[in-house]
């Protein structure tokens, strides 16, 4: 029988490469795999620009607003000002009340261990006393992360870091409408021009009106768990408002989430004051539904599963600010998908093979 009938009929063909088609496949699978380690080696510098993209994007509006009044330079000082010294005041609060509660654990802990070594034989036995001192002095050397050499190696590198950002975010506040102008000039038919700058910056300006808002939501129930913390006695207040302000990124559940250890603190103290505690973050819970309710319908709407689908992927992919990064991305697209219409996305997805 012949081979063709033993196959169903399927004759073997040869599949002939040309030299050049072959070369061609080769430096492109080289020119991959070189723009892929290049991105990876240069992931730190590209999380910087982005950053400064987006602090730049963010802060724009007051920039334009203060544009008014003083010269532009002027403005923009008065805006990094402003920025650089919340940061700072921010920072500050934060390595004081870790350093305060430092030494008060160092004072407690072992006068702790001493009381209950004094009713357990094996606790004598193990030197409990002497092995919770060795622990609470180590915390300092933990905290700052290693040695003293590491310390200020790694605190020269987030130094490097810090001012690249600052001058990164100049350039794009300075600069950047300039860069985006010039990047729709590149379209060259211009009635495709008009129509796809007209609906990426109105979708652009509804993503970063929602970010922008989102951003205050966080400063304010950041501030407010501070204050909270604050009227409930409760150590480390400025690290815990931080900590519910970081948990707000999320919808409704991230902000009980963040509030769990200030109500635990008071719990510890009373539970009339717990009941007050967590009546207060369920009252900043609802005006956060509220507000969000309004934002939805004047701006954009973005689903919990999509923000915490971003948030957590941006955690895994680059920490913190691959987390805020991903997120306002996400933000940006679903604006400008919203803006365009979904059918008409799906349609320059697919293109016309249809037709």
């Amino acid at each position: 029988m012949p081979a063709a009938s033993r196959t169903g009929g399927a004759v073997p063909t040869d599949v002939r490469v040309s030299l050049r088609t072959a070369l061609a496949i080769v430096f492109a699978l080289a020119a991959t795999i070189l723009v892929l380690e290049v991105a990876h080696d240069a992931r730190r510098v590209i999380a910087w620009a982005l950053a400064a993209m987006a602090v730049a994007a963010v802060v724009h509006p007051a920039v334009a607003y203060l544009d008014r009044f003083m010269p532009r330079a002027l403005a923009v000082f008065a805006v990094v000002v402003v920025l650089l010294g919340s940061v700072g005041y921010v920072g500050y609060r934060l390595v004081d009340d870790i350093s305060e509660q430092t030494d008060r654990l160092q004072e407690l802990a072992p006068e702790r261990a001493a009381e209950l070594e004094r009713d357990s034989e094996l606790l004598r036995e193990i030197d409990l006393t002497e092995r919770v001192e060795r622990l609470v002095d180590a915390i300092p050397e933990r905290l700052r992360g290693g040695t003293t050499a590491e310390a200020i190696r790694s605190a020269a590198n987030r130094g490097l870091a810090f001012v690249a950002g600052v001058i990164l975010t100049l350039f794009f506040v300075l600069y950047g409408p300039r860069l985006v102008d010039a990047a729709f000039a590149q379209i060259g038919d211009p009635d495709g021009r008009a129509r796809t700058e007209s609906r990426l910056r109105a979708g652009a300006r509804r993503g970063l009106l929602f970010a922008r808002i989102r951003v205050g939501e966080v400063v304010v129930e950041g501030l407010a768990a501070y204050a909270i913390a604050r009227a409930a006695d409760v150590p480390g207040p400025a690290a815990l408002g931080v900590w519910v302000a970081l948990w707000t990124l999320l919808p409704i559940a991230g902000l009980f989430i963040g509030a769990v250890p200030i109500v635990v603190f008071a719990a510890a103290d009373s539970s009339g004051k717990a009941v007050l505690v967590s009546a207060a973050f369920v009252a900043i819970a609802v005006g956060e539904w509220l507000v969000n309710r309004e934002v939805s319908r004047r701006a954009m709407h973005l689903g919990p599963f999509l923000t915490g689908l971003a948030v957590f992927a941006g955690l895994e992919l680059y920490g913190f600010m691959g987390a805020l990064l991903l997120l306002l991305g996400m933000i940006l697209v679903v604006a400008v998908v919203q803006e365009i219409g979904p059918e008409e996305v799906a349609d320059a997805l697919v293109g016309d093979e249809a037709s």
